[in-house]
């Protein structure tokens, strides 16, 4: 008797076991942390549910990716990039900016040169520019052009003075003038008084003796009388033409 109550003790405490064991509550996919689906694991290391293989795990981006330094999701036109690639995504880092490009403000975007004001590769001669440099290029626009030099379209041209040398009229001359690109220069066209035309000036008579003149130029003549203002006599002192007024 006392062998059947153990037997049956022993099976009603097994049946109890069995009962617990059933009546565990299994977790699901989602509270074991397969929250994704494959779609959303696409390009990522990725881990199903052992009970229901469409369910999956897959890290976050920001779980083990830091792209504090990466902040783009394309290089922007013109730009040079560091590419930095994690968890299946790609950032990008604006480094330069190529040729005829110039980083903006904001330092994750180019902006294209504008030297439409700026036409010029290098200053003329003779003119004053100013410049504008960008993306590692530098143009010229011409704004004047220097004394002695007149400005036409995008270039300097230098005065041609002809036989306007003298910077100023000399004395005793009665001149032209020319001006060109601020500048004015003069030709002598007579000469008043004891003064006579030599080249582009005005030259006096300087007599030291009886027989002998010495003019501004070295020239020496003769006269038949001494005078020291070098008036004229029989001849005048100037070599190669007659008495000057």
């Amino acid at each position: 008797m006392n062998r059947f109550i153990l037997i049956m003790s022993m099976i009603l405490l097994s049946s109890s076991s069995l009962a617990q064991d059933s009546c565990m509550v299994r977790p699901s996919c989602a509270d074991m942390g397969y929250t994704k689906s494959a779609s959303d694991c696409v390009g990522k290391k990725a881990i199903s549910c052992p009970f229901d293989t469409t369910a999956y795990y897959c890290p976050e981006v920001s779980e083990n990716c830091d792209f504090s330094e990466y902040p783009l999701t394309e290089c922007p036109t013109g730009g040079n990039c560091t590419i930095f690639e994690c968890g299946g995504t790609t950032q990008f880092k604006l480094d330069s900016c190529q040729s005829n490009y110039e980083i903006n403000s904001d330092s994750t975007t180019c902006v294209a040169c504008d030297f439409s004001s700026y036409p010029l590769a290098s200053c003329p001669t003779g003119g004053n520019c100013s410049n504008y440099s960008c993306g590692g290029t530098t143009k010229y626009k011409l704004n004047s052009c220097k004394s002695g030099y007149t400005k036409s379209g995008n270039t300097c041209t230098a005065c041609s003075w002809g036989g306007y040398t003298a910077s100023s009229c000399p004395y005793k001359g009665t001149c032209s003038s020319k001006t060109c690109g601020g500048k004015t220069q003069y030709k002598v066209t007579s000469c008043s008084g004891n003064y006579y035309k030599c080249g582009n000036d005005c030259c006096g008579c300087y007599c030291w003796d009886e027989s002998e003149c010495f003019d501004l130029h070295g020239e020496y003549g003769y006269l038949s009388g001494w005078n020291e203002n070098c008036e004229c006599y029989e001849y005048c002192c100037h070599q190669n033409g007659g008495c000057m007024a």
